[in-house]
């Protein structure tokens, strides 16, 4: 490995680890309309971007966001299937463990399906990409919403060794995406750089603690939220090639902060004008 991919996989081990941790721990302790807001919060997404324009070339970065705008929808389409397969397998399964493993094999299985026609064709269209984007979500919050169970959460109190083997567990897996997408061939490569690592690893975590049911709790804002991370891979098309590296970044992240705000503003104006 180089030093820019040792020191990508390093940063997105740790610095991802740790703040998708923290991001988790606090979606645990939110409203179930916040939940999902700061699930979606862009953290690796800025580590990837930041070191594909820093090895290749600021363009570079505005040239592939089309091409991972749909799979960005369909990410968020993949935590519906984890759900909704994880209350399936949870009658035939009584292990804990088989049934996370069954699910989030499963759950990769039916993301691979979806992904692969888009890393394969490589969509240049920031419109066709944004439309896919939109037709994923949407379908995501209806299913998430529609006859979804009704649950209370208790929240666990973790010891400083359980956090910090959740930590090791999401930056492992965030960093194992990372090494593959850079050693493998540019397809496979494309691939894995759209895998739900994230979601996936966050999913896993929460299936370990909580029932199939108060899945729904932390993943029904999860469509919503998603327009932060929509927000910055757009902004980073166009701020990075103006405005570089450093400054591109920082603005996306601005505009992604101002955007996840303003879902919470809505969120909370609308539970505020029709309480429950």
């Amino acid at each position: 490995m180089d030093t820019a991919l040792l020191l990508q996989v390093f940063l997105s081990f740790s610095i991802g680890g740790i703040v998708v941790t923290l991001l988790a721990l606090l979606a645990e302790r939110a409203h179930e309309n916040l939940a999902g807001i700061i699930m979606m919060f862009p953290t690796t997404i800025v580590l990837g971007f930041f070191f594909l324009g820093w090895t290749t070339s600021v363009q570079t970065i505005a040239n592939v966001i089309p091409a991972t705008i749909t799979p960005l929808g369909i990410v968020i389409f993949s935590s519906v299937i984890y759900i909704y397969t994880a209350r399936f397998l949870e009658h035939y399964i009584t292990s804990k463990q088989q049934h996370i493993l069954a699910t989030f094999f499963l759950s990769s299985v039916v993301w691979f399906l979806l992904v692969m026609p888009f890393a394969w064709w490589k969509f240049q269209s920031v419109i066709v990409g944004s439309f896919g984007y939109v037709f994923f979500t949407t379908i995501s919050h209806f299913i998430l919403h529609h006859k979804a169970p009704k649950t209370n959460i208790q929240q666990h109190q973790y010891s400083f060794l359980q956090v910090l083997i959740r930590a090791v567990f999401t930056g492992a897996v965030i960093a194992i995406v990372v090494i593959l997408g850079k050693i493998l061939n540019p397809f496979w490569a494309g691939i894995f750089t759209m895998y739900p690592a994230v979601t996936f690893a966050s999913l896993i975590i929460f299936h370990y603690y909580y029932s199939t049911a108060q899945l729904f709790h932390f993943m029904k804002k999860v469509p919503l939220g998603s327009i932060s991370l929509y927000a910055y891979t757009i902004a980073a098309m166009q701020l990075f090639p103006s405005y570089g590296l450093w400054l591109g970044s920082l603005g996306a992240y601005l505009i992604a902060l101002s955007v996840s705000f303003l879902l919470v503003l809505i969120l909370k104006l609308s539970k505020d004008k029709h309480p429950s």
